[in-house]
């Protein structure tokens, strides 16, 4: 398993943890926000790319103590990076 393979096992573990309720959408764009903007080659393999690109949205508020997105997105985004 290469880097990049072991950071898109995390991501998706991530996107299905926020579909589940077990990851907080904080947490997750946390994660994915320092590999998203330094990028590290992580541009070249397409799922995991489009796995952060959707991670780093995770903690978009909508509110007081709301986001802009919730489990369906979660959903969606996790069936985009398996696609």
């Amino acid at each position: 398993m290469t880097d990049l393979d072991a950071t898109f096992a995390e991501a998706v573990r991530l996107l299905t943890g926020l579909v589940s309720g077990e990851v907080s959408p904080v947490e997750a764009a946390n994660w994915a926000t320092p590999r998203y903007t330094d990028r590290s080659g992580y541009d070249q393999h397409a799922p995991l790319w489009t796995a952060l690109g959707s991670l780093v949205l995770a903690d978009m508020p909508a509110g007081r103590g709301r986001y802009l997105y919730g489990p369906a997105d979660y959903q969606d985004w996790l069936d985009e990076a398996l696609a």
